[in-house]
């Protein structure tokens, strides 16, 4: 889990690329039959507005909500780790919804089609995103932000870096 402001939004970033790259790919595999180059070629082309959509979702819709609903059913004495848990699952329910109503408008356009796309896309997506972002993309991402934030000092508090200053100029 993210440690502070900095990493959340970073990890926000690079979980949601991760995520959309591969759900992108895996999704045109899925409706073409063949998840090759083409799927790969495939989410690496629709990447840009994938992206940009997703991570208004992200940062502006499921983000806030997840931690408001996660309020509701952790406690105040429950371990951070579980509240943790709650959150990351709900992200991954609210982002499977979006970006999957975002998928079928762009397989199917603004049509009788799209909705039909999206019911039959949903339990797929919801039972592969799950595993992937829980098991691994989350972990990873959080390495990735983890060694980031520590190269870049983001967890250290202002007294100690004042002190080593004032060392070093004596």
């Amino acid at each position: 889990m993210p440690r502070n402001g900095k990493e959340g939004i970073l990890f926000s970033f690079i979980m949601s690329a991760i995520m959309i790259y591969v759900m992108a790919a895996l999704n045109y595999g899925v409706r073409t039959g063949d998840v090759g180059a083409a799927a790969w070629s495939y989410a690496v082309f629709n990447f840009p507005l994938a992206y940009v959509v997703g991570m208004i979702c992200d940062l502006g819709i499921c983000t806030p909500s997840s931690r408001k609903l996660a309020g509701m059913f952790c406690k105040e004495e429950d371990r951070p780790v579980w509240r943790g848990i709650a959150i990351k699952f709900l992200m991954v329910v609210l982002m499977t919804v979006f970006m999957t109503v975002f998928g079928a408008i762009m397989a199917f356009g603004f049509t009788g089609a799209a909705v039909v796309g999206f019911f039959a896309m949903f339990p797929y997506n919801f039972t592969i995103a799950l595993p992937i972002q829980m098991l691994i993309v989350a972990p990873l991402a959080g390495k990735i932000v983890h060694m980031i934030g520590d190269a870049a000092s983001w967890n250290e508090s202002e007294a100690p870096v004042a002190a080593s200053v004032s060392a070093a100029r004596a």
